[in-house]
């Protein structure tokens, strides 16, 4: 898979945008749920791919998903509680 930029800013633009064509998505889950729909709707119309590496491709985007939820996710919990805490780490 190629490098990608994410950033709040993406993330809010991209939500603005499906709020602008159903004010539903204005809801995480019903924005998610568009994302995934585009998602499955982008490989159906990938003509250059058969069917068996449109389902690899889609298991391959499930797990790069599911491993950018667990990174952020990790990064949010395991964030120091206040400003005490700081380090620089040298291999």
């Amino acid at each position: 898979m190629s490098s990608i930029q994410l950033s709040e800013d993406l993330l809010v633009d991209i939500q603005k945008t499906l709020i602008k064509h159903d004010q539903d998505a204005q809801d995480m889950g019903v924005a998610v749920q568009y994302l995934s729909a585009i998602t499955g709707l982008l490989l159906a119309n990938f003509k250059s791919h058969d069917k068996a590496q449109k389902q690899q491709l889609l298991q391959q985007l499930y797990g790069f998903a599911e491993h950018v939820m667990n990174d952020n996710s990790e990064e949010k919990t395991a964030a120091p509680a206040n400003d005490e805490a700081f380090g620089i780490w040298k291999p």
